[in-house]
């Protein structure tokens, strides 16, 4: 899957147009045949702390990087990506039923970050194997469903 979305996504940003610019792209695969679709691209960092995880897993801050190519694109230089670490990273992120929720039972050394914010919970893990980011993320996922999370019904609108 990740050698498909590597080639799939500079292919996706080719056929918009979009050159010089950071993007945020989305794809779905098919659970029947795992196939992929491109579900959808913007010009903008992704938010939802992705660009957190994606700093915390390579090193880039995009955020960042995206100003040092706009500038080097108006003055007509080259510009020249930074040393990239190649982990692995995943986020977990839920309303809570807490204001504040106590994050101290989740103790794996892979964990990187911890979100701040009031009735919300998250955590950011990196690892050099894939198989132990979606081994935490499972487990982090039905436990904070199970222990932390809040929701509420979508309102009825039929009124």
């Amino acid at each position: 899957t990740e050698k498909v979305l590597f080639k799939m996504t500079p292919d996706v940003m080719k056929a918009i147009g979009m050159q010089f610019v950071a993007s945020h792209t989305e794809f779905i695969q098919s659970k029947s045949t795992g196939e992929l679709f491109f579900l959808e691209t913007s010009s903008r960092v992704g938010g939802a702390n992705l660009a957190e995880m994606v700093e915390l897993a390579s090193g880039v801050n995009l955020w960042g990087e995206w100003a040092k190519i706009e500038c080097k694109n108006l003055r007509k230089e080259k510009y020249t990506l930074p040393k990239v670490k190649k982990d692995y990273a995943g986020i977990v992120v839920s309303l809570s039923r807490y204001e504040h929720p106590d994050t101290s039972s989740f103790k794996d050394k892979e964990i990187v970050w911890r979100m701040n914010k009031k009735w919300n919970i998250g955590l950011i893990v990196v690892s050099d194997s894939s198989e132990r980011i979606l081994e935490l993320l499972d487990n982090y996922t039905k436990r904070i469903s199970e222990e932390f999370h809040a929701s509420l019904p979508a309102p009825d609108r039929s009124l």
